[in-house]
């Protein structure tokens, strides 16, 4: 049976979880334990839902999170229904390491049944305690203590408006300890679990930050700032200077555009794009700085500006906030602006979780969405003025973001390249989120690496076959093993291809 379920989608959880509920309760059956099928579909589904999707990876701390946390939080049960919980686990437990589905990295059975001793009281006074209840549990039990049962709509529906007439007494202070619990824990809740990801080696890495032609831009411009430069009165670049930049930068700007048989006049360099971006990034990426009425380069990142990577990191991080100068300032402009921090990480984390390319479409998509959650404005019509505006600015940032090399974009379609993905895994991290990525999977199980390969992209495959199977003299015979005892066809196949590839390997080396 499959037992790796991270990142699986409902549809593929659901059906292999009443399958592995249903042969527990037949292993159960045969040996007259204690089982009760609903204990089980909570622990699989809060392992899923809750944590790393490691259906058999089981350690002290995982038991006492599901038993003292997850079950008097989300779990509806009487209270004559609780002395089912423990024995069920501790009988699950059991059938895990029988039935050879256990993980090899989870805990011995012996520390899971010690721990589940030492959990015996603890779990009766967390189901006890109402201010331990999530929002939905609360009404439930309240349903429940009335004579109503949650399940039925229109049994609900009456009263929850018994509860609005006042009909219906309420702990207002258990309700309120409830609500606080919720949202203290929806702060603290962690992202979930992102894709698998192949990072360039670090020679790889400063090799494609060295071809950016934003960082190379940022690095001239800096070059060019030398002791300093006067600026205008609203700390513009003067004009003369403008010109100067585009033909050093090789920009795109025009000064004194000419369009058919008439020549625009340019007042200020403000109307420059590229040459407004390239100042805007080099100030938000702190290299460059205003001081006096001059623009002074910052000297204290000399080093930064000699090493590729880590300016690469610097830009990447500062292009979160320059949604004015990217999106435009005056007032015919969308409201991505406002909201350029969200809708740019939407964008690049659409892109880092997909791993292939995204129709630009889409990803217009997902920042009106954005953008529509903050300011309340209907989307669904992308013929409308403001949609039209901010889809504009939606390609404007990839525009830019292409400039500096994280993706590559044409006009239906981006991509994020391996520099960006490089760049958003480390932006991830600092922002304290896991991380997982090729490397890191080097030591783990054989059914860990096949279903995150069967979700990778072709590259994440290549690259998890050739770090896992390196050194690893058993992996044939592990990946035959999943091949025989999973029932998903796709990882089935995948284990049986590197089993193959193991054993060609592993001859060559003999």
């Amino acid at each position: 049976m499959r037992m790796v379920f991270t990142r699986a989608p409902e549809d593929v959880f659901y059906p292999a979880r009443d399958r592995l509920v249903a042969e527990f309760g037949r292993w159960a059956g045969r040996r007259r334990a204690s089982a009760d099928p609903f204990v089980v579909e909570v622990m699989v589904e809060y392992r899923w839902s809750e944590g790393d999707g490691l259906l058999g990876r089981w350690q002290p701390e995982d038991l006492r999170l599901l038993l003292c946390e997850w079950f008097p939080r989300a779990v509806t049960m009487r209270a004559d229904e609780w002395a089912t919980v423990l024995p069920t686990v501790r009988g699950f437990i059991d059938f895990l390491y029988e039935r050879g589905l256990a993980d090899a990295r989870g805990a011995d059975p012996e520390v899971l049944h010690a721990a589940l001793d030492a959990l015996v009281d603890e779990f009766d006074r967390a189901m006890a305690d109402p201010a331990r209840y999530g929002p939905a549990k609360f009404w439930s039990l309240r349903m429940l203590d009335t004579g109503v049962d949650p399940g039925d709509p229109t049994a609900a529906q009456r009263f929850i408006d018994d509860v609005r007439a006042g009909r219906v007494e309420v702990d207002e202070a258990t309700l309120a300890q409830v609500m606080a619990g919720h949202l203290e824990r929806l702060d603290a809740e962690p992202p979930p679990p992102l894709p698998v990801v192949a990072l360039l080696p670090d020679d790889e890495l400063r090799a494609a930050a060295t071809k950016s032609r934003m960082l190379n831009r940022l690095v001239d411009f800096v070059e060019w700032v030398g002791d300093g430069r006067t600026l205008t009165a609203t700390g513009r670049l003067r004009l003369a200077d403008a010109r100067e930049v585009i033909g050093i930068l090789d920009l795109a700007d025009v000064v004194d555009p000419q369009i058919g048989h008439r020549r625009f006049k340019t007042t200020s360099s403000e109307e420059l794009y590229e040459t407004s971006l390239v100042l805007a990034w080099a100030r938000a990426a702190r290299i460059v700085r205003i001081a006096k009425g001059r623009l002074l380069p910052v000297k204290s990142t000399r080093k930064v500006l000699q090493d590729p990577v880590a300016l690469s990191s610097r830009a990447f991080d500062a292009f979160f906030g320059m949604g004015e100068v990217v999106c435009g300032a005056d007032w015919t402009g969308s409201t991505v602006r406002w909201h350029f921090d969200e809708v740019t990480f939407g964008l690049v984390m659409g892109l880092y979780l997909a791993q292939e390319s995204v129709p630009v479409a889409d990803l217009q998509e997902i920042a009106a969405g954005i953008v529509a959650a903050a300011e309340l404005i209907d989307v669904a019509e992308r013929d409308t003025p403001w949609r039209q505006a901010s889809d504009h600015d939606v390609r404007r940032a990839l525009e830019a973001l292409a400039m500096f090399g994280v993706v590559e974009l044409d006009t239906d379609q981006a991509v994020l390249t391996p520099l960006g993905t490089a760049l958003m895994a480390a932006h991830l991290r600092g922002e304290g989120v896991e991380v997982p990525t090729v490397e890191s999977l080097r030591d783990e199980t054989a059914e860990v690496v096949i279903a995150a390969a069967a979700d990778g992209s072709p590259p994440v495959r290549d690259a998890l076959a050739a770090v896992w199977l390196e050194g690893r003299p058993g992996a044939a015979g592990d990946l035959r093993a999943l091949a025989a005892r999973t029932d998903d066809t796709a990882h089935r196949k995948l284990a049986t291809e590197w089993a193959r590839m193991a054993s060609r390997h592993h001859l060559r080396r003999v």
